[in-house]
């Protein structure tokens, strides 16, 4: 008989016995405030009114992007202040780098080197989805939701508030880039929903698909670390879906605070010189029209978060 089996056959029962333990371990019983009152100051205290302490953190992540007919998914890196600058670096699964992207009060570069090309745009949001980027919303308030602070996308207060069937509340608001936030019985974000940017363009609508209804996206939170009995955190995973079967699911791997204020060389993204530089700046809208204002975005270059429409650059 070989001498391994035994060993072998042992280590095998007690990683069976491990998991078996793992499987009947209790799950850990959270707080529960069934009342409104209560549910809400438990929400305002942990994600609007508790800020970062740190100035600035690092993140890596997956990113898995799905269509009705594919799916990508890409390993990104967000990292720099909180008070921006952000850079984000998207790699392939390979390790080949797609994307170097920068956000700062100037707004966002976004340089791709199997173009040798970069796009720039003065407001973060817009950029972004013109370049097909999901998130609704800028760098800077995804890296502050990473972190647990939902303050720069939702109003202190909100325009109605309604009893969930199996626990929690709804969250409604009347303006600003969120108009719906689900919380569960732990006072915790569940879902959030808000009105797609007319900028932005799923695959089914770059293909010629037809655009009818309101456009709605949603982010799904879960994996919060205090689930499996770790320490008080923020959702690990986000679930985003977009209209006509586009999604997209953000896993974080780890999330690092960043005490010290980042070195200013860390941020920088220098285009190499033979780069060709494109601006995705929407042509100025005549004085004579009267144009309505669109919300975007609530953290963007424009703290006021608003932009006036006009035509829409193909890239």
């Amino acid at each position: 008989m070989n001498r391994a089996a035994p060993h072998l056959l042992r280590a095998l029962c007690l990683a069976a016995l491990a998991a078996l333990l793992a499987a009947c371990a209790p799950r850990v019983e959270l707080p529960r405030f069934e009342d409104a009152e209560s549910n809400m100051r438990v929400f305002r205290a942990r994600f609007l009114a508790k800020s970062p302490q740190a100035h600035g953190l690092a993140v890596r992540a997956s990113l898995l992007y799905s269509t009705p007919s594919r799916s990508n998914r890409t390993d990104v890196q967000l990292f720099g202040e909180y008070a921006r600058p952000l850079r984000l670096d998207v790699r392939a699964g390979l390790g080949a780098m797609l994307a170097l992207m920068r956000e700062d009060s100037g707004g966002l570069l976004a340089f791709y080197p199997d173009r040798s090309k970069a796009y720039a745009h003065s407001d973060p949001v817009i950029g972004a989805q013109l370049l097909g980027l999901p998130f609704p919303f800028a760098l800077k308030d995804l890296a502050l939701v990473l972190s647990g602070s939902f303050a720069s996308l939702i109003p202190p207060e909100p325009a109605s508030l309604q009893e969930r069937p199996g626990g929690g509340f709804l969250l409604r608001y009347d303006s600003g880039p969120v108009r719906l936030l689900a919380l569960d019985p732990h006072g915790r974000p569940e879902r959030m929903e808000g009105l797609l940017s007319r900028h932005f363009r799923t695959q089914a609508e770059r293909e010629g698909a037809p655009v009818s209804g309101t456009r709605v996206w949603a982010i799904v939170f879960s994996d919060y670390p205090e689930d499996e009995g770790d320490p008080e955190g923020p959702a690990t995973v986000l679930t985003l879906t977009l209209p006509k079967g586009d999604s997209a699911v953000l896993r974080v791997r780890a999330l690092t605070p960043h005490p010290e204020p980042w070195a200013e060389r860390a941020l920088t993204l220098t285009l190499p010189a033979k780069a060709q530089y494109v601006s995705l700046e929407l042509p100025p809208a005549s004085p004579a029209a009267a144009a309505p204002v669109e919300v975007i975005t609530g953290g963007g270059a424009n703290e006021s978060g608003t932009k006036k429409p006009g035509a829409e650059p193909g890239v």
